[in-house]
């Protein structure tokens, strides 16, 4: 994925929406059987109103703490009562998808960073249902480099391009003339959780910036090359060329497990910072690492210095391969959120 930047433009993101309005034509005749006809329909009409307007005004907005969300059910704090109710969510308002099917707004709420979450939720009166929820709005704004800069005549364009520095584990450092902004890159989809480097010059990202300056970064992209025209070349770094193994979590160390691979005998000790869940002792994970794919059914034991784990497999195989006998899979490269499998059976030996 190539993203060109002229960087003689700033680049607004804007956010449209359409807004189709109805309308109802109604025609008068002559006669008066149609007269009484039309007088009949106009009632029924104005009684379907009345009931409309009625179910409307039974709705309420609270305004809310939203404490989780997960597995379609929103948990969240009204009036010093917690409730759970079931959400799909597509009722999430400004909200954005993830290519793992999770949204900013569900990002928001279960964030990991001690971030309070207001929420306006529409409801019904008795508050056992939900029509619409907002996280996105009451608690910051979503936020890309090159929006919205306090550019200074004095101070020279380069300094404006945002700088990456590597602090620890997967949290880095984002800054320019302008602001600097702390990033957990654990918060990136599962495909974007390259090996990124200790610096970089010159980056472009985007994501949710909460009013407090905290951050949750969504993508990112590295400068590869300048152009002729001036223009700049992005691209993100992703987990595209690694293989992703199955196994169990052996033990859980400090900021370390140990996986053992579903051929019985190969044992990786990795680190524990790009994780997408909770780790346990005896959970089946996928995890992705910078090796051939020879590693499986070597019967060796390694350690690593990198890895992405992910706690649910099933979430990136839509075919339901059984655990036990998958080896290994690669990235669908027409769907990085997705693999392409190989199981034990089909190496051949």
């Amino acid at each position: 994925m190539k993203t060109n930047i002229n960087i003689d433009k700033i680049t607004k993101r804007t956010f449209c929406i359409a807004v189709i309005g109805g309308m109802i034509c109604l025609t008068a005749c002559g006669n008066s059987q149609n007269n009484s006809e039309n007088s009949s329909s106009a009632e029924v009409v104005s009684a379907v109103g009345s009931r409309t307007d009625s179910l409307l005004d039974s709705r309420v907005t609270l305004q809310a703490e939203a404490v989780g969300y997960d597995n379609g059910q929103l948990t969240f704090v009204y009036d010093g009562k917690e409730y759970t109710l079931a959400m799909d969510s597509e009722l999430f308002e400004h909200d954005e998808k993830y290519v793992n099917g999770k949204s900013l707004s569900q990002a928001i709420i279960n964030n990991d960073i001690g971030e309070v979450i207001s929420a306006e939720i529409v409801a019904d009166e008795g508050i056992t249902k939900i029509y619409s929820c907002d996280v996105v709005s009451p608690n910051g704004e979503k936020y890309a480099s090159g929006m919205y800069e306090d550019i200074k005549a004095d101070v020279p364009a380069e300094e404006y391009d945002y700088k990456l520095c590597h602090k620890s584990g997967s949290v880095y450092e984002l800054s320019n003339a302008n602001r600097t902004i702390t990033a957990d890159f654990n918060d990136l989809e599962e495909w974007q959780k390259g090996k990124y480097p200790e610096s970089a010059d010159d980056v472009m990202f985007g994501g949710y910036l909460f009013t407090d300056g905290k951050f949750i970064i969504e993508d990112i992209n590295l400068l590869v090359a300048v152009n002729d025209d001036g223009s700049k070349t992005y691209e993100p770094l992703t987990t595209s060329d690694y293989p992703s193994f199955f196994g169990t979590v052996q033990t859980i160390g400090d900021n370390t497990a140990e996986i053992k691979l579903t051929d019985g005998k190969t044992v990786c000790t990795v680190p524990t910072y790009y994780c997408d869940g909770e780790l346990s002792e005896g959970l089946e994970v996928m995890v992705i690492l910078d090796c051939s794919t020879d590693l499986f059914d070597s019967g060796k034991s390694e350690s690593f210095d990198y890895a992405v784990i992910c706690t649910d497999p099933a979430e990136y195989d839509p075919s339901g391969h059984e655990f036990g006998n998958l080896a290994y899979a690669k990235a669908d490269s027409n769907n990085l959120g997705r693999f392409i499998y190989t199981e034990i059976g089909d190496i051949e030996k």
